[in-house]
């Protein structure tokens, strides 16, 4: 079980000797399996996995468990799910063999707070409480990092938390996965402890998260929305938090943040939204 309070952690966790070691890929991923109060369950975002949430363990209350939901096929042999609502029945099953009945608390970034949207009206469609859905930086319909994306090296920025590096290597074609290694560890990135199989892997579910994630009208969610936003390409508000109120009967409390898309997970970011998560987990469990 991985305990680790960092990404960076999680990594050294993850080479570690056989007696700790877990490969970090597994369904779901337990960032922190104590805890007397209902969990947080976190969706991973398009690249599929959920390492990113290692740095929530720092503002969650001890008492919340923290877990996260990883993407099928990380294995390189589970078929990858070809719609929405494959991967919604499949995560409801995962979060029901943890904690069997609501209420419920769920988080998501980019791709996965669609998903998070998605198990949150499903499980109230079958009679369960949603006591807490948190949305960082998601839209509905055709995704902006779907729209933006250009070429190879642009969903290499996507399945890879937005290192960025990846645009300054010559040319524009695809690279070979033993750079894109070289490339992650040089960067101080977790993500560089993976074999270059597994990286292939996170690259293909990432272009299918893309295509899946594309949602026509998400389903009503009777409750309120914890939401946070990144700034825009110009530095300013997006009001992205706007499109989600028609779907929602309660309120969409929402916060603008200094961040771009690609960083809200970082440790300055978090450092915002921290406070405010901790402070809602306390009033709705």
């Amino acid at each position: 079980m991985l305990k680790s309070p960092t990404v960076e952690s999680l990594a050294r966790l993850i080479q570690g000797g056989e007696e700790n070691r877990s490969n970090g890929l597994e369904p779901v991923l337990s960032l922190r399996s104590n805890g007397s109060r209902p969990p947080l369950f976190c969706i991973h975002p398009g690249g599929g996995m959920a390492w990113c949430y290692a740095g929530l363990l720092r503002h969650v209350p001890k008492d919340h468990p923290v877990y996260g939901l990883q993407a099928q096929g990380l294995d390189g042999e589970t078929p990858l799910p070809t719609d929405m609502d494959e991967v919604v029945e499949d995560y409801v099953a995962r979060i029901r063999a943890i904690q069997p009945q609501g209420p419920y608390h769920l988080l998501g970034w980019s791709f996965g707070g669609k998903v998070a949207y998605a198990l949150a009206a499903r499980l109230q469609q079958e009679g369960e409480k949603v006591a807490m859905l948190t949305v960082i930086d998601t839209g509905f319909g055709r995704s902006a990092e779907a729209d933006g994306l250009r070429g190879p090296r642009d969903l290499l920025d996507i399945a890879f938390d937005g290192i960025g590096a990846f645009q300054d290597e010559p040319g524009d074609g695809p690279l070979e996965m033993s750079r894109i290694v070289e490339i992650l560890k040089a960067g101080g990135s977790a993500l560089g402890s993976l074999d270059e199989r597994t990286v292939e892997m996170l690259i293909h579910i990432t272009e299918n998260n893309l295509k899946i994630g594309d949602m026509e009208v998400p389903a009503r969610f009777d409750g309120d929305v914890l939401f946070f936003a990144a700034e825009g390409p110009d530095g300013g508000p997006t009001g992205l938090a706007e499109v989600w109120k028609p779907f929602v009967s309660g309120q969409v409390e929402s916060y603008d943040l200094a961040f771009k898309h690609s960083k809200m997970m970082s440790a300055d970011a978090l450092a915002v939204m921290g406070p405010v998560l901790a402070r809602s987990l306390k009033e709705r469990s």
